[in-house]
């Protein structure tokens, strides 16, 4: 394929598009699989593994579907990255695939992963998810679409976050992130993210909904079982306002989820 730079090292057992183009200098292994008009940069290496949609940019010195970084993987183990169409991934980033037979780490469709971010085993990241540079994303994460995370955050293995959430920078999770709020310090939040809820075109009835919402779950007790009481008396006419409160049922028993230090 003349889309091929000569000095790369591409297996024959890749499966790879006509329109791909394959830099200088980059490794691609037998089983990955590269869709339409993706650009795979020079020095990038694209492991066993790897299935990256149409219209995807790989940069320089990226590795995807390399081994997870957890001590009790299996190497034997088929596990797998799937890269979602339109979905950049800049320079120096990871990441990782799954750790059980068959499975695999998700990385939804036009997705922005700056430079040096890293993916951990197992994750799902949904669709237009932004990770900034130096963030890092534990084993078995979770995180909804149209989410926002900054530079330098971190976060805990096994954690779910709400779609539409903000992360501000060299924050930390442990502890699961509601929809649409405000994430900052160390397992904090500041209230909704209504810039973010603004930007996507959002009616304002549903953005005073969850504000009203908001405040009923957090207004003291169990956010969770406030949560379930809101919705089953109705109090959620909106989608939005429903999938903030399912998010608080349908993740108990998890991990703990964030409360704000105060209200108001």
């Amino acid at each position: 394929m003349s889309n091929i730079h000569q000095s790369s090292i591409v297996s024959s057992g890749a499966k790879i598009a006509e329109s791909a183009v394959i830099g200088a200098f980059s490794i691609v292994e037998s089983g990955v699989e590269i869709g339409e008009n993706t650009v795979i940069e020079p020095n990038a290496h694209i492991y066993s593994g790897a299935k990256i949609g149409a219209n995807c940019r790989i940069c320089g010195f990226c590795t995807i579907a390399g081994e997870p970084q957890d001590l009790h993987f299996d190497s034997n183990l088929k596990t797998y990255v799937e890269i979602g169409d339109g979905t950049v991934v800049r320079e120096g980033s990871t990441i990782h695939r799954a750790t059980f037979e068959g499975a695999a780490t998700k990385i939804g469709k036009n997705c922005l992963l700056m430079a040096n971010s890293h993916v951990g085993h197992d994750c799902v990241l949904g669709d237009r998810v932004i990770l900034a540079s130096f963030s890092a994303v534990a084993g078995h994460v979770h995180v909804g679409d149209d989410t926002f995370i900054s530079g330098g955050v971190m976060l805990h293995q096994k954690i779910q976050v709400g779609c539409g959430v903000i992360i501000s920078g060299c924050s930390a999770s442990s502890e699961d992130v509601p929809p649409y709020v405000i994430a900052y310090g160390r397992n904090n939040i500041s209230g909704l993210n209504v810039v973010g809820l603004m930007r996507r075109k959002t009616p304002k009835e549903a953005i005073d909904e969850l504000r009203k919402l908001y405040l009923f779950v957090y207004a003291g007790g169990s956010p969770r079982r406030n949560a379930r009481q809101a919705l089953e008396s109705g109090m959620a006419s909106t989608a939005e306002g429903k999938i903030f409160l399912q998010f608080f049922v349908d993740t108990e028993g998890g991990r703990p989820i964030l409360r704000p230090r105060k209200i108001g």
